[in-house]
């Protein structure tokens, strides 16, 4: 059940949005080879960010899944960023990417957990 959520200080049409969050579920999906089925995109813009001192356009990503091997991070890391920079063109340096290893009992979806 992968979980990605996006906050940019950048404001995002409503149209650039729904196509962004389209293109990263498929994303995810692959990167992560999970089903595209459970994964879920949130892309909250326009949210007032400071990185590095500076309120340039940037990026802090969230990123949970269950079995999420933190060796598989730093390539993730690349992935992600590199998906970032074509979307958006924010460079790798003004994105943070949080990876959370999720319990299988503690994620719910369908009545259930996993």
């Amino acid at each position: 059940m992968p979980f990605i959520r996006v906050e940019t200080n950048m404001k995002v049409e409503s149209a650039e949005a729904d196509a962004f969050n389209v293109k990263l579920s498929e994303f995810t999906s692959i990167a992560l080879g999970k089903p595209e089925v459970y994964v879920t995109v949130m892309l909250h813009q326009n949210v007032s960010m400071l990185l590095s001192g500076s309120n340039e356009p940037a990026a802090f990503v969230t990123l949970g899944s269950i079995s999420l091997q933190s060796d598989k991070c730093a390539e993730l890391s690349e992935k992600f960023c590199g998906f970032i920079y074509k979307e958006f063109l924010i460079p790798g340096s003004r994105v943070v990417i949080e990876f959370r290893d999720l319990e299988r009992s503690m994620f719910g979806w369908d009545g259930r957990t996993f």
